[in-house]
């Protein structure tokens, strides 16, 4: 016994004692000593190099040299060897050991393979294990059912699903009788291929075979059909399982909440949940983690904050995973509140939040576009010990995008570079979609480019987003030529890079382009779909083509596509610019019968059609079965029936219409109480609120119920006179008033501007509004022109070419051009002064007529524009060749007779005068404004000129 404990004491450690009375107590001969298995355990892992096994064959003989003298007396000596290599998981020297044994003459038996393909089983290392099955037979060992199983179960952990199943067709073939572990280790390794059918396949041939499927069978199979989203199958299985006598554990569940997850009944998921109790199982964290995450499939945060809450009340504490399955679901919702509580509370429970976590919380926060809280997350993520990734500055890029922050995405995908993340096609994508949304097509363009030199390859999703960039910037001739450049870059257009091309095409007026592309789809192998239609019906409205729209919108159906609501108004819409009134209201009738619901966009477009031509009885007719449809007319609706009426009954019958739908606005009327100023736009960002309230106050014209009316000075916004207003008459009721800017002045341009006393949607500013779309707002203007003669004093004339307005990308702002494409516009003019231009302005500038009298002249008109487009006045007056005085946009400052002449003509000359419409009790309202100093001064100066022979 001394003898016995001296021996033992020399192996240096509890496992080794362990192992080596285990190695004594399988036979009368001492065990090997553990000196081998450490030297063995200190070979090199296999390199694949050539010669490397036999040169590790030739060290393990040399280690093994005293012990297999042992081993050949009794074999059963080696079984404790390589049990210990298999927990080490160095089943490639195991293997090697059986082969040594083989070529020294130890007996190879069935028990020595079953321990080392054993241990190939728990570590998948399937290659090792078919080998050792090839290579039985030669040493003398027939394989049994165990070493099959062991051998399934390896290729099940490496994936190779195939040959589990081909070994498992093998062992009938050789007169072995699978049992449940066999058909349970390849069930697993189908279900770890996503191989479903195979499971249930499996499953099914375990009757006929008469072997006995278990719990692990079942739960195997059910997780298989988990991941194919086959939740009635799966719910079969667990629901048969009592009566076959086999009773559910809470894997079997929790995979079936699983697969009714995937398969999107995540109300079966909880009631699967709640059912547990009545099986006599108890939830577990993974179980709640799965029905929190059927909740985040579908958004239902409520149901999974719910959940998590629910948790520790029955002793579980929620992991990491569960909370962020929970915050998936808010994110999935937009609900970012929820989502930003849920990551405080992990971190003031101590359940320290991932990168998941963060992640998730911040594309909430985008999704809601809250760019500010999605930065403050990215920014707190160091001091939270978070490092963020590529996906934390993607999702933050994202929320900007949403939120229209270019500049911001910009910064973002600059610094990442500097936190060594590498920027990928992602995250050019999402800064390319900002600068779209921005209009910003030329640095759109830019990143695309930038990516080919950052090793970034562009996708198919960044040059799409760059394509939807150009048309959202009137770019529709780059936007094509980076469509034909795709397949250069070895990239297939799909329906997003077709769909922005039409869109492009749409901005540009160019239908034919349009219909082409949508033509060409079917030859590229790309699949029409209703966008890209509504897309193409858009560009034929908008280059006036009603018939091609129409023949789109018919052709829907045969490509099995169902217009929507899109594709009806944009078809509507088109057939306003054929006078094709009756084609609108067919249209609109035909929704219905398709199942669909017309909007107020598509009663927009029809009343449109009707407007243009003054077809006002079938207008009335539409606004009752508007009504009737519990629509609320907006005011530009209700102003284009007005105006049907003015023009064909008179301004009575067009005032008696609005009273009748402002009862109706007065009923909807939801902000009367607001105690904020809502302004119908962005506001100036040239003006700060704070140098407002110190600024002089606004000079107001006159109040009436519903409106006010004020001047406002030249050199300022119409939205900074407004802010004026709001600090004004806050500070006189000691209550902010609520108000909404219906029309507005040019920045250089004075005069009268009546202003709403309502919040935007309100009677008092749907009122006003209503009455400009109606043109029953008499506007008149002041302005001085030069330029050749329009006639004597009290001539008149008018000007109807149709103006088309652009945005700026350089500056922000907008220009107005005369176009065929424009919208109608109308300027009526009466000369009231004529004045004869300084001597000095004509000397050597070719202003003279052949008798010497001067060619051009300095006029004052009384303007009366009875439509409001964008700089209307001056852009239809300079397209005469009559610019105004002043006027830095559309005139010719160098070139003007009045320039040097006064300081007062460096502003432009342009004057509201007076404003004439009814207030909200229908009594009529006139406000006047008087011509600023300035204006008088230059016209006093013109006159003394006149009068003294303009020397």
């Amino acid at each position: 016994m001394a003898l016995l404990t001296g021996h033992v004491s020399q192996l240096g450690g509890l496992a080794r004692s362990k192992l080596a009375v285990a190695a004594l107590a399988g036979g009368r001969e001492t065990a090997p000593g553990l000196e081998e298995l450490d030297l063995l355990l200190g070979l090199p892992p296999p390199s694949g190099e050539a010669g490397q096994e036999d040169a590790q064959q030739g060290s393990l003989r040399g280690i093994l040299a005293v012990a297999l003298e042992k081993w050949r007396r009794n074999p059963k000596l080696v079984q404790a060897l390589l049990t210990g290599l298999g927990k080490a998981r160095r089943t490639d020297i195991a293997g090697q050991v059986l082969r040594c044994m083989h070529a020294s003459r130890v007996d190879v038996n069935v028990f020595h393979f079953g321990a080392v393909l054993g241990a190939c089983s728990k570590g998948g290392d399937w290659q090792l294990a078919l080998r050792l099955l090839e290579e039985m037979p030669e040493m003398g060992a027939i394989a049994n059912e165990v070493c099959y199983n062991s051998a399934i179960s390896a290729c099940g952990k490496g994936g190779q699903w195939q040959l589990a199943l081909s070994l498992l067709s093998q062992m009938s073939g050789i007169r072995l009788t699978p049992n449940e572990i066999s058909y349970s280790a390849a069930i697993s390794a189908c279900e770890k291929g996503d191989q479903w059918q195979w499971s249930l396949q499996l499953l099914s041939q375990m009757s006929e075979m008469r072997a006995s499927a278990n719990v692990i069978t079942y739960s195997a199979a059910i997780c298989a059909c988990a991941k194919g989203g086959q939740w009635q199958a799966a719910l079969s299985i667990l629901f048969a399982m009592p009566d076959l006598l086999v009773s559910p554990n809470d894997v079997s569940c929790t995979s079936a909440i699983s697969a009714c997850n995937k398969g999107g009944q995540w109300q079966l998921s909880l009631s699967l949940l709640s059912r547990m109790p009545e099986m006599r199982l108890t939830p577990n964290e993974i179980t709640y983690s799965a029905a929190i995450s059927a909740c985040a499939t579908v958004g239902a945060w409520q149901r999974a904050v719910s959940l998590l809450s629910r948790m520790p009340e029955l002793g579980l504490n929620p992991d990491a995973i569960c909370y962020n399955a929970a915050i998936g679901a808010c994110e999935r919702a937009a609900a970012w509140q929820p989502a930003l509580l849920l990551l405080a509370e992990m971190t003031r429970l101590g359940t320290r939040p991932t990168q998941g976590s963060y992640n998730t919380a911040i594309s909430a926060c985008g999704k809601a576009g809250q760019w500010q809280p999605a930065l403050r997350l990215l920014q707190s993520m160091p001091r939270a010990a978070v490092r963020p990734d590529a996906i934390s500055f993607n999702a933050v890029i994202s929320a900007c995008e949403r939120s229209l922050q270019w500049q911001l995405a910009l910064d973002l995908l600059g610094q990442m570079p500097q936190s060594s993340l590498r920027s990928d096609d992602f995250s050019y994508s999402s800064a390319i979609s900002a600068l779209a949304k921005g209009c910003q097509w030329q640095l759109a363009t830019g990143l695309l480019h930038d990516m080919s030199d950052q090793q970034v390859p562009p996708s198919v999703i960044s040059y799409s987003a760059c394509i939807n960039a150009c048309a959202k910037g009137e770019q529709w001739q780059f936007g094509l030529w980076l469509l034909s450049k795709m397949p250069e870059v070895r990239l297939s257009p799909n329906e997003m890079s077709y769909s922005s091309a039409i869109s492009a095409c749409e901005t540009g007026a160019e239908w034919q382009l349009a219909v082409e592309l949508l033509e060409q789809m079917p030859e590229m192998a790309v699949e029409v779909n209703a966008i890209c239609c509504n897309a193409a019906i858009s560009a034929c409205e908008k280059g006036r083509q009603w018939q091609v729209a129409l023949s789109l919108l018919r052709q829907m159906p045969g490509i099995r596509l169902t217009p929507d609501e899109i594709s009806y108004s944009a078809a509507i819409s088109a057939c306003k610019y054929g006078d094709q009134w009756q084609w609108s209201l067919q249209l609109l009738s035909q929704m219905p019968h398709e199942g669909l619901i017309p909007n107020d966009i598509c009663y927009n477009a029809v009343n449109t059609a009707c407007e243009k031509a003054c077809a006002w009885e079938p207008a009335l007719a539409l606004l009752d079965n508007m009504l009737a449809s519990r629509l609320v007319p907006d005011a530009l609706y209700a102003g284009s029936t007005a105006n049907m009426l003015r023009k064909a009954v008179g301004r009575d019958a067009a005032f008696q219409v609005l009273g009748e739908l402002q009862k109706l606005w007065v009923r909807f009327d939801r902000l009367s109480t607001s105690s904020s100023a809502v302004f119908d736009g962005p506001d100036d960002t040239h003006t700060d609120l704070q140098h407002d309230l110190d600024s002089d106050h606004v000079q107001v014209l006159g109040r009436v119920p519903g409106i006010v009316a004020i001047f406002k000075p030249a050199g300022i916004t119409t939205v900074a006179a407004v802010q004026r207003l709001f600090v004004q008459l806050a500070r006189s009721s000691g209550s902010a008033s609520e108000l909404c800017i219906t029309s507005r002045l040019d920045h250089p341009t004075s005069g009268c501007i009546p202003v709403a006393l309502g919040a935007e949607g309100t009677a008092a500013a749907n009122w006003l509004q209503a009455q400009f779309a109606g043109r029953l707002v008499h506007k008149e203007y002041v302005c001085l022109c030069e330029g050749p003669t329009l006639g004597p004093t009290g001539s008149t004339g008018e000007v109807s070419t149709p103006l088309r307005t652009n945005d700026l990308e350089d500056t922000g702002g907008s220009r107005t051009e005369v176009s065929p494409l424009g919208r109608e516009a109308l300027t009526e003019y009466e000369v009231i002064a004529r004045y004869t231009a300084p001597v000095y302005a004509l000397r050597g500038t070719g202003t003279v007529d052949k008798s010497g009298s001067p060619a051009s002249e300095l006029m004052l008109l009384r303007v009366t524009p009875l439509t409001g487009r964008t700089h209307q006045i001056r852009v239809h007056l300079a397209s005469i060749g009559r610019p105004l005085v002043g006027d830095l946009s559309y005139g010719a400052r160098a070139a003007s007779l009045l320039h040097g002449a006064t300081s007062a003509a460096t502003r432009l000359f342009l004057h509201c005068r007076r404003v004439e419409l009814c207030d909200l009790a229908g009594e009529p309202f006139v406000a006047e404004a008087a011509l600023p100093a300035e204006l008088l001064e230059l016209l006093s100066s013109l006159q003394q000129l006149q009068e003294t022979g303009n020397q």
